[in-house]
């Protein structure tokens, strides 16, 4: 059962690089979910934090695509690099690697923030700057995107 996550978290690392994840999205998950989580580089230099399951579909999503291209072999290369499996500590601690945490250049306070059926980690200083420049008409932006669904369904 997947879920749905919503909401932006601060969060900071512990003095030994461990994140401790907020109750309210180990809430989210409910008990009958699995608390596997994969985390990768994300685009946008933030890391990815997929639910096992979630993962599960987009590693079938990625291995469907034409490994005759040479962008399709760049992605994949891209796509699988760095990807870390974990389960939170009874304590719901995670230590994320070193080399993703640089990656995004998070040495202390993070944000964790909802995508839906995946969290982004942000460093937090980056985060604010996304959101400072966030586009003035996000009701354009609603329009153009709902616009691509649409003509997408119809082909």
């Amino acid at each position: 059962m997947k879920t749905n996550f919503f909401g932006e978290y601060e969060c900071k690392l512990d003095e030994k690089g461990r994140l401790r994840l907020p109750s309210a999205i180990l809430n989210q998950l409910g008990e009958n979910n699995s608390r596997e989580f994969v985390a990768n580089r994300g685009f946008e230099r933030c890391l990815y934090l997929f639910p096992k399951d979630v993962w599960t579909v987009k590693l079938n999503e990625v291995q469907g695509l034409n490994e005759y291209l040479p962008e399709v072999r760049q992605f994949k290369r891209y796509f699988y690099r760095g990807a870390t499996e974990f389960t939170p500590d009874k304590a719901d601690r995670i230590l994320l690697p070193k080399i993703l945490l640089d990656y995004a250049g998070i040495d202390k306070t993070l944000i964790i923030t909802a995508v839906g059926e995946y969290l982004e980690v942000w460093n937090a200083e980056a985060y604010r700057d996304l959101i400072n420049t966030e586009p003035e008409d996000i009701s354009a932006l609603a329009q153009k995107i709902a616009h691509l669904r649409t003509k997408g369904s119809n082909e």
